[in-house]
């Protein structure tokens, strides 16, 4: 049997130094946190930019367009709003309220304002609340003063109801007055004259010119309440 020698040897291994081995691995770790420290604060500076702009851009989309209105010089110096509401006091600090649906200022004048629809809420001196209103209304504002036409209907909390065509509340005052013939009726019956006052003391209802008044009958126990009471007739 002849023995032969086995030639083929493994190559012998290299060791590397210490120190190099997985140097490549930090070199692209190193390469990674370099673009990130660049990349993440980019990334944050875009999407901070669309926080900001998104609002604006969701109003573009379902917002009105913006453009020239050819409209006329009045109609650019006429001031008009809906649902007016005009809050004050009068010379004794009570408060006053005057509403109307609409009102439009006079143009070239921050005084005089046209009412639609106006409404007017006050108190008078003897503590009584008085509710005018009418179809159309004029109301100066330095003044405090109110002019109702178109049909003038006014509501005393006494049970006094009054309807005439035309009236003027001073409502600095608390008065009022109207030289159209009046109708209306209260807790003594029915009434007709020539025109009305709110003035006196106690604001009372004060009926002038030819006036007719139409009593009511009252039972013997109910004779002498509440009759003159908040109106009397001149």
């Amino acid at each position: 049997m002849t023995l032969h020698a086995d030639t083929d040897q493994a190559p012998p291994r290299q060791h590397h130094p210490k120190g190099m081995r997985g140097s490549g691995f930090f070199a692209d770790h190193s390469r990674f946190v370099g673009i990130m420290k660049i990349a993440m604060p980019a990334a944050a500076a875009v999407l901070l930019g669309l926080v900001m702009i998104w609002p604006k851009l969701s109003q573009m989309e379902s917002g009105f367009k913006i453009g020239f209105a050819k409209l006329s010089t009045k109609a650019v110096e006429t001031l008009a709003m809906q649902n007016a509401r005009y809050f004050g006091v009068d010379d004794s600090n009570r408060p006053f309220a005057v509403t109307a649906e609409t009102a439009l200022q006079q143009p070239g004048s921050q005084d005089l304002i046209y009412l639609t629809l106006p409404k007017a809420d006050f108190t008078s001196n003897s503590g009584a609340n008085i509710v005018v209103d009418a179809q159309t209304g004029l109301y100066h504002q330095a003044a405090k003063v109110l002019d109702l036409a178109g049909g003038v209907n006014l509501f005393h909390d006494s049970g006094y109801e009054l309807h005439t065509a035309t009236a003027t509340m001073d409502l600095a005052h608390n008065t009022g007055r109207g030289t159209d013939p009046v109708e209306g009726q209260g807790p003594q019956g029915r009434i007709q004259s020539l025109g009305f006052e709110i003035t006196g003391k106690n604001h009372d209802i004060t009926f002038t010119g030819k006036s007719q008044l139409t009593l009511r009958a009252v039972s013997a126990k109910g004779a002498g309440k509440g009759q003159g009471k908040g109106a009397k007739t001149r």
